[in-house]
């Protein structure tokens, strides 16, 4: 059998990376609010804040793949798809759960980025799952062990971070270089799963039932979708903080 040599498309690679920079920015944001409100608001806020997380770190993940190129034509089955999205929102509900905790200590940290780091694997590895194409692939145990130590690290680093901003204190300076440290550090997770995995080539037609050819307009779309809905959470929040100043000035 042959193997399949991949190619990347590095714009598409530099837009996953952005797009988890600001999905970052986001994070660091959201947990200040959940962590300000309370009762119904903070559920709110909580399911919310999960989602568009969750949705920006799905969309890194398929804008890297769509910048995965091998010799044969790949399609996505819809379903598995979806499962995968529903894995990275519950990554994402983890980690804002556990920074807007009242008390977050060792314990909180540890479990917080071992289930985290899991939904974000299990987020990764069911995203590949969902690929149908011809042929078969091989999977290389040490990039894939590796692979599952930088998502647990990852989600360590990021709950440690958000938990130091939640109480809105740090610049938007300061909130821009962790953002960025924290968007290049989960593409890492990514790319390195990405290595873990060769494909080669068979004459087996793959099972084609409910899956689609991502499009260069479904592409545009998702990629467009992420933008508005993670600038929509930052704006949210800005204008829901709003109110909350103006009557701690009023009291004083």
């Amino acid at each position: 059998m042959t193997i399949l040599e991949p190619t990347y498309d590095f714009r598409l690679v530099a837009l996953s990376v952005v797009i988890a920079i600001i999905a970052s920015y986001a994070a660091l944001d959201l947990a200040g609010l959940v962590n300000a409100t309370r009762n119904k608001t903070r559920t709110a806020w909580l399911f919310g804040g999960a989602i568009a997380m969750g949705t920006g770190i799905w969309a890194m993940h398929y804008t890297g793949m769509l910048a995965y190129h091998l010799d044969v034509p790949i399609y996505y089955h819809v379903p598995t798809v979806i499962l995968s999205l529903v894995a990275a929102i519950g990554a994402s509900f983890v980690a804002l759960f556990t920074v807007s905790r009242k008390n977050f200590n060792v314990l909180h940290l540890v479990f917080g980025s071992l289930l985290m780091g899991s939904g974000i694997c299990a987020m990764h590895y069911t995203g590949m799952a969902a690929m149908r194409l011809p042929a078969m692939h091989q999977w290389d145990g040490v990039f894939v062990t590796a692979s599952v130590a930088i998502a647990v690290v990852v989600s360590a680093v990021a709950l440690i971070v958000t938990f130091l901003f939640r109480e809105d204190k740090p610049s938007v300076t300061w909130k821009i270089v962790c953002a960025v440290m924290m968007g290049l550090a989960i593409p890492a997770m990514h790319y390195t799963a990405m290595i873990a995995v060769t494909y080669m080539r068979t004459n087996d037609a793959p099972d084609l039932t409910n899956a689609i050819n991502i499009s260069a307009l479904a592409s545009t779309a998702i990629i467009i979708i992420t933008f508005v809905l993670l600038v929509s959470v930052v704006l949210a929040r800005r204008w829901a903080m709003v109110p909350a100043r103006s009557a701690a000035v009023s009291r004083a």
